[in-house]
């Protein structure tokens, strides 16, 4: 500790610095074109206070699993509720009464119609009902099994770390 308060006492002291990296040129010979490039002084106490900080702080490894159950308490839920979003658009297809763009159905509409519009021009309506949300409902059921369920990565790296 000794070490690195004597290293980087003078960067504290004289703080980062900004001076030019060579001496200024004669007015007749300077080119509005070079300029002198101003250089940090402060440049060697930065990269050993970097060292030293990465010295004593253990980077993330390749072993380290504490991210896999945060990210699974978040993409779990929402992966499930994409999908019941969709399932509700198959079922208010039924009903072409219902406007999507008041309450209540507005909560449901508006987070999933910019991928139904595409997915629409690809795959129409059958006998009036709209079935694009079930290709939504697959992929996001395949994406859920594939990462959170039993046998899922994100599982495994959980089980395995």
């Amino acid at each position: 500790m000794l070490l690195l308060s004597a290293l980087l006492a003078p960067a504290a002291v004289h703080g980062l610095r900004v001076a030019p990296s060579h001496a200024p040129l004669s007015q007749t010979s300077r080119s509005p074109l070079k300029t002198p490039k101003p250089s940090i002084s402060g440049e060697p106490a930065a990269l050993v206070a970097g060292a030293v900080l990465l010295s004593i702080v253990e980077p993330a490894s390749a072993g380290d699993v504490s991210w896999i159950a945060p990210t699974k308490l978040v993409l779990g839920p929402t992966l499930s509720i994409a999908t019941i979003f969709f399932l509700l658009r198959v079922v208010l297809s039924w009903f072409p009464t219902y406007r999507l763009d008041e309450p209540p159905w507005n909560v449901v509409a508006a987070p999933t119609e910019p991928l139904l519009k595409p997915t629409r021009k690809l795959i129409p309506p059958v006998a009036g009902v709209d079935i694009s949300p079930l290709v939504w409902v697959a992929f996001l059921s395949f994406i859920s099994e594939t990462l959170t369920g039993p046998q899922g990565l994100l599982t495994i790296l959980e089980k395995k770390g």
